[in-house]
């Protein structure tokens, strides 16, 4: 037995793929998608499944290094049939975030479980990785967020996903817009003398967007949504004092732990002005380096973007500085803020194209953080959802803009 949904998304990935030149059977993709669908509405133990899925034959990957430098596969002394039951089964020990489920095939009868592949934490498109992180191979990668929720990535991009019946693709990465770099950031005295130099502007920007984009990755893997509002520092502070328009119900003193990003970020500057002449770190060079200091910096940035990520799981917003300071969680949107019946939807990364709607359909969250943006032009605000989608708030010509982030940022990596 095939699914109406699974149909609909094998046939939609198979044109994206052909596009790259990529042939995968039709046969194949649709049972496996099927059964991977079926998966999903399951329950193990009492819990709903999440996993990962690897379609790519065992034999075509590295046998004896690992994570954190290769993935590792681990065959099972024969295959299993692939089937939603099967998966069922195995699913528990395939933890999303380090490990995937490998299935081969070239035909719908073909199709079967060969055993398990570590991919360490690191890898996880959802959680963010560490620099000098593994890529996974050219292949297809399936992904169950939550019951009837598919997301199709080749190797690391995101081609495909299903949410709530409907096939779609993902949207522009508005972590790659040229304003998001500027709105999201706000240098002190002494990362602003440094950014007067190209290159290093053009590291702590992409640093501060890897930031954002690492934390609401670490939200959606937690699957339990939130709201991240980021504002200018003084008003950041000012808000704080003030609860209004937001009511934190946990504040943070101005301590270290408050200012742990700026600390980064420093430390990061200072290993930065101890290489060598004529080897200035760029961002490429930033990614891909295995400097230990680089790494550990690195490593305490996404453990940072994992914390705050944590706090969003209290019910509230999470207010932060835009020197992502963290100010405090469990934030409510209080006081006379204005309605909002329309807003505009972003058709690009830049904004520059919109089309006007509603938002009569919207939940409380949506609703509230939008009044938010028509009071307080200066804010930036991320929703999560518990589904995984993401939608970016911000104030634009006068008005409220919003941007849906529908698949994985390749920031979030």
């Amino acid at each position: 037995m095939t699914d109406a949904y699974p149909a609909e998304l094998a046939s939609f990935v198979r044109s994206r793929l052909a596009a790259r030149g990529i042939e995968v059977d039709a046969g194949a993709l649709q049972a496996l998608l099927s059964a991977i669908y079926q998966a999903s509405l399951l329950r193990e133990e009492g819990r709903s499944l999440s996993f990962r899925v690897l379609y790519h034959p065992a034999d075509a990957l590295p046998a004896d290094v690992g994570p954190p430098e290769a993935v590792l596969p681990a065959r099972f002394d024969r295959g299993r049939r692939l089937d939603a039951q099967e998966l069922r089964r195995v699913a528990p020990a395939a933890r999303r975030s380090r490990t995937m489920i490998g299935v081969d095939g070239t035909s719908a009868e073909s199709l079967q479980i060969w055993g398990l592949v570590h991919t360490g934490s690191a890898s996880h498109a959802l959680t963010g990785t560490s620099i000098g992180a593994l890529a996974l191979p050219p292949a297809l990668v399936i992904e169950v967020t939550s019951p009837g929720c598919l997301v199709v990535d080749w190797s690391h991009e995101t081609i495909a996903r299903l949410v709530g019946g409907v096939v779609s693709a993902p949207s522009s990465d508005v972590f790659s817009s040229m304003w998001l770099s500027s709105a999201c950031s706000e240098p002190d005295d002494e990362t602003r003398a440094s950014s007067a130099d190209a290159v290093w502007l053009g590291l702590f920007r992409q640093l501060d967007r890897q930031f954002v984009a690492r934390v609401i990755g670490s939200i959606r893997a937690a699957r339990h949504g939130g709201t991240i509002v980021l504002l200018p520092t003084a008003l950041a502070e000012t808000v704080a004092q003030a609860r209004r328009p937001i009511a934190l119900k946990y504040s943070f003193l101005d301590q270290a732990a408050r200012r742990r990003y700026r600390e980064l970020q420093k430390r990061l500057l200072h290993a930065a002005r101890q290489r060598p002449i004529g080897e200035a770190l760029t961002w490429d060079r930033y990614r891909t380096s295995h400097d230990p200091e680089l790494v550990a910096v690195d490593r305490a940035l996404l453990e940072l973007a994992r914390g705050v990520a944590d706090l969003a799981a209290v019910d509230g917003v999470v207010l932060m500085s835009k020197r992502f300071e963290v100010m405090g969680f469990g934030g409510e949107i209080v006081g006379d803020l204005p309605e909002v019946p329309e807003v505009a939807r972003a058709l690009d990364v830049e904004g520059e194209h919109t089309e006007r709607e509603s938002t009569e359909s919207v939940g409380t969250r949506h609703r509230s953080v939008y009044r938010l943006a028509a009071r307080t032009p200066e804010m930036l605000a991320f929703v999560v959802s518990q589904d995984g989608g993401v939608r970016l708030v911000a104030s634009r010509a006068g008005g409220v803009t919003y941007w849906d982030q529908l698949g994985p940022s390749p920031m979030e990596r």
